[in-house]
C-alpha cells in the first residue's frame, strides 16, 4: 500500500455532551457552595481517570449558579461540536442532613416520547452514564465544600432544538432537542459514536413497538422510496448512512427481528456488493473493475471501466439490457449481509433507481 502521511496524522480527541454537563454541574456547584469561580474543572471519567474541561462562564444569582461549557468534539465530525451546554445547580433548602440530587432537562434537551430508549417516556434524553457523571460531579463539589445539600441540576442546550434537526432524534421519539450522550466521557476521533448510537436506538424503539421488520437505507432518497413502497410504520425505517456493517452486526442480539431490508441506490449498492459494508472507509470508492468483472462481454466491461461514476455504470447496464448484472450486485449484497447479520433472519435487498422507483427487490 502506498505511503499516506495523512493517515499517520494523530487526530485530536474531544469530550461528550455528558462530560460537558458534568463539568458545568461541578463548576456551578463549586461557585454556589464554595464561592469559587473556576476557569476549568476536573471531572472523573466513568472508566477511571480524569479530564480537565474549560469553563466558558459561571455566574450565581440567589440560590442558583449556572455554568456554560463549550462542547469540543476534537477531530470527530459531530453536530454538537462548539455547542454551548448550560448547566444550573439550584439549592432547594439549607441545612439538609443528606445529599439529594435531581437532574432535569431544560431548553434544547429532548424529551423521550417513545418506549425502547434508555430514558423512560416523559423524561429528558439524558443517558444513564451522563446522569451518573453529573451526580458524581456535584457530589465532588459538595465534598469539597464540606456540606450536604438537596439540589436540582438542569441541563440546557440553547441551540439544541435546531441541532436536533440534523440528527435522528425525532424519528426515535426524542422531541424538542438533542440527547446528552457518552459512555466514556471521551469522543474518539472519527468514531462517529453518536451516529452508530442512533442506529441502535432506532432498532430499540421499533422493537419496543413490536415491529419485527427494519429497513436500513443508506440515505434519505432511498428511504423515501421505501416508505412509499412498504406498508410499515415510520419507526421501521432507519438511515444508516455509511454504517451498514454496524447495522448488520447490531442485529446479532435481537431475536425479535424477523426481516431486514437493505435499500440503496446503485453507487452505494455497488460498494456494498464488493464487501465494503462500512462505506466511509477511504478505500471504499466504487470499484469499477469489480463491476466490469460482472459484465458478460468485453465491450460492456470496457465501457464500465471507463465510466466516471457508478450512476453512469447503472445507465450503461440498463441500455445494454444487463439487468442480470444489477441482480448479481443485489445478490452479493445479500450474501455479505447474511454473514454479518443474525443467523436465520430474512435479508432482502432493494436497489433503488434514480427515478424514485425500485429497480430490483430480491
Amino acid at each position: 500500500m502506498p505511503h499516506r502521511p495523512d493517515r499517520e496524522k494523530k487526530l485530536r480527541r474531544g469530550f461528550t455532551t455528558g462530560s460537558c454537563a458534568a463539568a458545568g454541574a461541578k463548576a456551578a456547584a463549586l461557585l454556589l457552595f464554595c464561592g469559587v469561580k473556576p476557569s476549568k474543572v476536573v471531572i472523573t471519567l466513568p472508566r477511571g481517570g480524569e479530564l480537565d474541561i474549560k469553563v466558558k462562564s459561571v455566574v450565581a444569582q440567589g440560590t442558583t449558579a449556572t455554568a456554560t461549557i463549550v462542547k469540543d468534539a476534537g477531530d470527530d465530525p459531530d453536530v454538537t461540536n462548539k455547542a454551548e451546554i448550560v448547566t444550573s445547580v439550584e439549592r432547594l433548602r439549607p441545612g439538609s442532613s443528606r445529599t439529594n440530587i435531581r437532574v432535569m432537562g431544560g431548553v434544547g434537551v429532548g424529551v423521550v416520547t417513545k418506549p425502547g430508549l434508555k430514558a423512560p417516556i416523559g423524561h429528558p434524553a439524558i443517558n444513564p452514564v451522563p446522569m451518573q457523571m453529573i451526580r458524581a460531579s456535584v457530589k465532588e463539589a459538595l465534598k469539597e465544600a464540606g456540606v450536604k445539600a438537596a439540589v436540582v441540576v438542569t441541563v440546557s442546550v440553547p441551540k439544541g432544538e435546531l441541532l436536533a434537526k440534523k440528527t435522528m432524534n425525532a424519528r426515535l421519539g426524542i422531541m424538542g432537542g438533542i440527547s446528552i450522550l457518552g459512555t466514556t466521557g471521551i469522543v474518539e476521533p472519527m468514531s462517529l459514536e453518536a451516529y452508530t448510537h442512533s442506529i441502535s436506538c432506532g432498532v430499540d424503539v421499533l422493537e419496543a413497538a413490536g415491529i419485527k421488520e427494519v429497513v436500513f437505507s443508506t440515505g434519505r432518497s432511498s428511504e423515501k422510496v421505501m416508505e412509499k413502497t412498504l406498508n410499515l410504520p415510520e419507526t421501521a425505517f432507519i438511515i444508516v448512512g455509511d454504517h451498514m456493517g454496524y447495522a448488520m452486526k447490531d442485529t446479532l442480539g435481537r431475536p425479535l427481528l424477523e426481516r431486514i431490508t437493505i435499500a440503496a441506490q446503485f453507487g452505494k449498492m455497488s460498494k456494498l456488493a464488493s464487501g465494503h459494508f462500512d462505506t466511509h472507509c477511504e478505500d471504499s470508492s466504487v470499484d469499477l473493475g469489480f463491476l466490469a468483472s460482472l459484465c458478460p462481454s468485453n465491450e460492456i466491461a470496457a465501457l464500465v471501466r471507463g465510466a466516471n461514476t457508478a450512476r453512469q455504470v447503472f445507465f450503461i447496464l440498463k441500455e445494454a439490457h444487463l439487468e442480470s448484472v444489477l441482480k448479481e450486485v443485489c445478490l452479493r449484497v445479500r450474501s455479505h449481509a447474511q454473514k454479518d447479520a443474525r443467523q436465520g433472519i430474512d435479508v432482502k435487498v432493494a436497489l433503488v433507481g434514480y427515478d424514485d422507483d425500485i429497480e430490483r427487490l430480491i
